[in-house]
């Protein structure tokens, strides 16, 4: 994190351009040696099916860089750059290869301005990326450039776009002379001070706060946290405490540590039933909801539910974050421990969802009683309907499915 601009009186942070690779960096369980090599040699031969594909707009070439050019312990993935070049092609053969992937194309993507424009390039571009991919989960490719990024790297395929043949490549670990990117980022200078806790804001865990008019959302955590502990600065630059006494929410900042249960190592159905105990033991109103999930999955729509009719909390499940209200409907006051149960059964119940993979799902709707489930995850619901299996009884817990 670093300072940055000052808006409203109020000094916000942001993140680096190493926080953010941090923070897009996705957590998976570490790898040796012999996995990175394996992982490498599926690469290279992968590349040369592309590469040698009659049917493709593009070649590609890669070069490794990152952890995976040193001889360590362990690694968290293969970090590849992976570049595309446009093949030289005749009017008459372009058109056919064109034709031919945007008939592949979503309607989704053949909607889109860029997808009308460079559809077929789209195309095949997604099309190599998940052939490369697929089955390689610790494989991280990236348009970045090393040498641009002024990171040692190694060739691993080259490509000569004029003879549509491959280029011998060195094992050689080429050194950019030019620093990194990163290490070019000006650096803001720290303030004299960086966390001062608001005024007049502060309940206790349970104390019972009126919520009419109020919306505390999922998704509204560390926005409020955020806006608890960042200073004031005065016209004459000095940092003050933030009074926010208008802003009524502040009151429960931090209300998602009282219940860390969603920081756990867990799996989804596991965690939501450790977040259910706990309510229970809080006397959190999550407690007395029906026990079962309902997932919907439409055009542009994940919802994942908990409870039955009126009486329920849901939540919008999205590729980046998670969505939907934890107040209750039917109660005029709650505390931030009622918050910190819905919080953690949220995180669960966006975890089932993802663990499910429901959203690689055709429109489906589905109903589980919790009760009844045994394993510490959802099944993957694509492979369970690839397979045929996808139906009521189809594991321990499926009430009912539906597909539109």
């Amino acid at each position: 994190m670093e300072p940055a601009d000052i808006f409203d009186n109020l000094f916000y942070w942001q993140l680096t351009p190493n926080g953010t690779r941090l923070a897009l960096e996705p957590k998976r369980k570490r790898i040796g040696r012999d996995k990175v090599q394996t992982i490498i040699s599926e690469l290279l031969a992968r590349a040369k099916v592309i590469n040698g594909d009659s049917d493709r707009l593009q070649r590609i070439t890669l070069k490794l860089f990152g952890s995976a050019l040193e001889e360590r312990d362990d690694y968290g993935d293969v970090d590849v750059s992976i570049a595309y070049l446009r093949r030289q092609l005749s009017d008459i053969e372009r058109e056919r290869i064109e034709n031919a992937l945007k008939a592949r194309q979503s309607n989704s993507d053949r909607q889109t301005f860029q997808g009308r424009l460079m559809g077929a390039e789209r195309q095949d571009t997604r099309e190599i990326m998940a052939f490369l991919k697929k089955g390689l989960p610790h494989l991280s490719l990236m348009n970045d450039d090393p040498m641009d990024l002024g990171t040692p790297y190694r060739w691993l395929v080259d490509h000569d776009v004029k003879t549509d043949r491959p280029v011998d490549v060195s094992d050689d670990i080429v050194r950019p002379n030019g620093p990194s990117i990163l290490d070019q980022h000006p650096r803001k200078p720290l303030p004299p001070i960086t966390l001062l806790e608001a005024r007049h804001r502060a309940i206790s865990a349970n104390t019972k706060v009126a919520i009419h008019d109020l919306h505390i959302g999922l998704e509204d955590a560390a926005t409020l946290e955020e806006q608890m502990w960042s200073p004031k600065v005065t016209r004459e630059g000095a940092f003050v405490a933030n009074d926010i006494r208008s802003e009524k929410r502040v009151k429960f900042a931090g209300f998602q540590h009282l219940c860390p249960i969603w920081m756990k190592d867990l799996g989804g159905v596991a965690m939501l039933n450790e977040a259910l105990d706990w309510c229970d033991e809080h006397n959190v109103w999550v407690r007395d909801l029906f026990p079962g999930v309902s997932i919907q999955r439409s055009d542009r729509t994940h919802i994942i539910r908990l409870g039955w009719g009126h009486d329920l909390i849901y939540f919008n499940v999205g590729g980046k974050s998670t969505t939907g209200s934890l107040l209750p409907g039917n109660r005029t006051r709650v505390s931030k421990i009622d918050l910190a149960g819905a919080y953690a059964v949220g995180r669960a119940l966006s975890k089932m969802y993802d663990e499910s993979r429901s959203a690689k799902m055709p429109w489906f709707s589905a109903d589980i009683l919790l009760p009844l489930v045994e394993v510490d995850r959802l099944p993957d619901f694509p492979r369970l309907h690839k397979a045929g299996a996808f139906r009521e009884g189809a594991f321990q817990g499926l009430q009912e499915v539906t597909f539109f």
